[in-house]
């Protein structure tokens, strides 16, 4: 994978009587550097969630196609040579 790509995940909390309403869960974006890496972390969360109350996706993110990042993330070029490479970091406000 490009290292300007990334993946995000994205959990959302179900209500316990009401499967179909789910709210986003108030924590910062996770983002990850491939699509596996996401999924794996994914399936450990939901594991130690009790059933049904936490679903969850992971998707690519890049910036090149999409011009956006989530928030607390930017992206860094490293040139070396006649080579660029743009890389996701964490970033404070």
């Amino acid at each position: 994978m490009d290292p300007a790509t990334a993946a995000v995940m994205v959990l959302l909390l179900c209500s316990p009587g009401e499967a179909s309403i789910c709210k986003p869960l108030n924590t910062a974006p996770r983002v990850f550097a491939s699509l596996n890496e996401c999924r794996a972390s994914l399936a450990a969360e939901l594991a130690g969630a009790p059933s049904g109350r936490m679903v969850g996706r992971c998707q690519v993110v890049d910036p090149t196609v999409t011009g956006s990042l989530p928030a607390g993330y930017t992206t860094v070029t490293v040139t070396r040579g006649d080579s660029n490479v743009r890389y996701i970091v964490p970033h404070k406000e």
